[in-house]
């Protein structure tokens, strides 16, 4: 009954007497899958720690993936990235990363990139040009091998070395412009350094409020696990990033607006969001006639329960014939902080809120 691995239709059609504008429709369907998408991130996220992985190994980056990018360069053969030139520069470009737990080894990953996209500013802004993605590399390799100061100092090496090459070519009225140039970038090792220390002690005391705080606030959170052997990460939300979802199995698709009075928004829904919309649809509005046999008596009495039984590991259903071990605590603090968004969007002063399984559907649409 309102299982994750199948697909319903779902409609929203607004009360009748509120009318909706095209961005309140808009709106709506954004909310929907965003909820959508985070659930299948938590019920993830759920399973890895089910099957051993250590909290201190899964990230959240501080910023959302761009809708303005498809990602396909990123994850054409997989969604791992691994510790080479090009991958490293991708890694880099996602953000600050952010673990359930604290994370040594994330830490100065962090570090090296705040450094390196500092350097990097610098360059550009006085000589037109990014500083090449092999000394970042060397670096990150460095960073393991040794300490954080060298790998800083391996970098810093490469970037003088790449800026000396374009300055020897200057005329002598530019000197003077580039010597300054060369002085911050020099200040900038121990400036990042003693900055980057009280990082670390904060981020060690603040791992778990950083972790959740940045998950509820973004719209569309990277989310992944890190590898310590071989230092590459994989992201688990890959899917939801190459070609904006286009691929991704869990991705809600519309499938219809009427934009009459009153409005009518029509979603295909499979996954995690199908038990949480089941258990709203029998608490707060009428269910399809199809379901109306089914005893109420067996539906989950509180959100809690729901959240256990849907976001499982093994086979979610909104209705268990077991009773569900109880998830991780932070997880599901977070699943009930989404869960209150769909209960917004849902509301049913202002929605009606219906669901119909739909055999053999392509979600792919």
């Amino acid at each position: 009954m309102f299982s994750n691995d199948k697909t319903y239709e779902v409609t929203l059609e607004s009360t009748a007497d509120i009318n909706m504008s095209n961005w309140q429709i808009t709106k709506t369907v954004d909310l929907m899958t965003m909820v959508n998408n985070k659930f299948v991130i938590l019920s993830e996220i759920n399973r890895l720690l089910e099957h051993g992985a250590d909290k201190k190994n899964i990230f959240i980056a501080d910023r959302s993936f761009l809708i303005s990018t498809n990602y396909k360069t990123y994850f054409e053969e997989g969604n791992m990235l691994s510790a080479n030139r090009w991958d490293i520069l991708k890694m880099c470009s996602l953000g600050r990363l952010y673990t359930m737990e604290p994370n040594e080894d994330i830490c100065k990953i962090n570090c090296l990139f705040g450094f390196y996209k500092k350097l990097n500013s610098i360059v550009n802004h006085n000589l037109r040009c990014r500083v090449r993605g092999r000394y970042l590399a060397e670096s990150f390799s460095v960073l393991f091998q040794e300490s954080l100061e060298t790998a800083f100092e391996t970098l810093l090496d490469g970037v003088l070395e790449q800026v000396w090459e374009k300055i020897k070519r200057a005329g002598a009225d530019e000197m003077e412009k580039y010597n300054k140039m060369l002085e911050e970038l020099r200040r900038q090792k121990e400036n990042s350094l003693k900055r980057d220390r009280k990082k670390f002690e904060k981020a060690k005391e603040e791992s778990k409020t950083f972790f959740s705080s940045i998950y509820n606030r973004l719209e569309r959170p990277v989310v992944g696990v890190y590898h310590q052997d071989g230092h590459a990460i994989e992201i688990i939300n890959a899917d939801q990033m190459f070609k904006n979802g286009e691929e991704s199995n869990t991705q809600i698709r519309l499938r219809q607006i009427t934009k009459n009075s009153p409005v009518l928004i029509a979603l295909l829904v499979t996954g995690p969001m199908v038990g949480f919309l089941g258990y709203l649809c029998y608490r707060d509005h009428k269910v399809n006639s199809s379901e109306e046999g089914r005893n109420k008596l067996e539906i989950p009495k509180n959100t809690s329960a729901v959240i256990d039984n849907v976001l499982k590991p093994e086979n979610g259903n909104l209705v268990n014939e077991e009773e569900a071990r109880e998830i991780d605590s932070q997880v599901k603090e977070l699943a009930m902080h989404n869960f209150s968004k769909l209960e917004a969007v849902t509301n049913p002063r202002v929605m009606k809120l219906e669901m119909e399984m739909k055999i053999d559907v392509n979600i792919r649409g």
